[in-house]
């Protein structure tokens, strides 16, 4: 099977069952993910803990209307997935459920973005509330549930920056986030591809991100950034779980076995165990997307042993 993840461009409540992860050699308590999470920066908004990703690969022409039917209520994309218009397309059909039962994330370029969206400060609050504006339109509706920064501005960003280390670019542009907050754009607000430095040099005085998306998978997790922000009630958001499914690994396909699911269920649960959400897609082939989305929303009847769970966070690659 192959499947895509929502990436950069690259119940009902949660359990009170809590298990202890280590992150970094930090004991970290995280209670397994329920099929929503409260988002604690949020004003205690809820948002389901899967979330159809559009991106790189997954086409939400072919698996948004599959999706919805299975009963997924979570869509993630991006200005700069170019697929939001088609997300709109889907929606506005009469077999889509209402706006209300969804949930709709979309994102602000930033460092994925073109010459001025990192580039002056000065500048930058009001180019990305005008970014939610425009995602918003394209989206067709009247507001989004969550709007993440898409990539931090400095090292690694492909946009350029007049202040090398990114800092007051993304203080600029975290501004703005708060400001279409405010006026009623988004229900929420968060970033990603932020690492736990990023979130320390980010002003959180007006606002605390609600989620951090970032890769994260069996394969490849970034323990330490995920331990700061489960210690600051920022939700971490996985993407590319499917793609770091190591899915010929004997332990991982043992574990599925024992289970009776599959290896891929295994990967996505995984997070949910580490008290993370998760954004996957389904892919591009209209004969495959319905049963993809309806695997990966079938991962809340079943749970890994605390035994299972060492093992799987012992696969990062080295």
């Amino acid at each position: 099977r192959m499947q895509t993840d929502s990436s950069s461009s690259s119940s009902f409540k949660m359990t009170s069952i809590a298990l202890l992860v280590s992150c970094s050699g930090l004991l970290v308590s995280a209670g397994p993910t329920g099929k929503t999470i409260v988002l604690p920066n949020a004003n205690n908004v809820t948002m389901p803990s899967i979330n159809l990703g559009t991106c790189c690969g997954s086409d939400p022409s072919v698996g948004l209307a599959p999706w919805l039917a299975a009963g997924g209520i979570g869509i993630d994309t991006a200005f700069d997935y170019s697929d939001q218009v088609a997300i709109a397309k889907v929606l506005a059909s009469p077999a889509s459920p209402p706006r209300a039962s969804l949930f709709i994330t979309t994102k602000v370029p930033a460092g994925f973005g073109n010459a001025t969206d990192c580039y002056d400060p000065a500048n930058l609050a009001q180019i990305a509330y005008n970014y939610i504006v425009e995602d918003i339109k394209e989206l067709g509706v009247k507001y989004v549930d969550l709007a993440l920064v898409h990539h931090p501005c400095g090292p690694g960003a492909r946009a350029p920056s007049k202040d090398p280390d990114g800092v007051a670019s993304n203080n600029a542009l975290w501004q703005g986030m708060q400001m279409a907050l405010k006026d009623g754009l988004t229900r929420a607000i968060g970033v990603s591809n932020y690492k736990s430095t990023d979130l320390q040099t980010l002003d959180m005085s007006g606002a605390t991100p609600a989620v951090n998306q970032c890769q994260m998978g069996i394969s490849s997790h970034d323990d330490t950034t995920i331990s700061y922000c489960q210690s600051k009630g920022i939700v971490y958001e996985s993407y590319f779980a499917l793609k770091s499914c190591p899915t010929t690994d004997k332990d991982v396909v043992s574990i599925a076995a024992s289970h009776k699911v599959s290896v891929y269920q295994v990967c996505l649960r995984w997070v949910l165990e580490r008290g993370c959400i998760i954004a996957a897609g389904t892919g591009s082939d209209p004969t495959s997307a319905a049963s993809f989305a309806k695997e990966n929303l079938n991962i809340y009847n079943f749970t890994l042993t605390a035994a299972e769970l060492t093992t799987l966070n012992g696969k990062q690659a080295a």
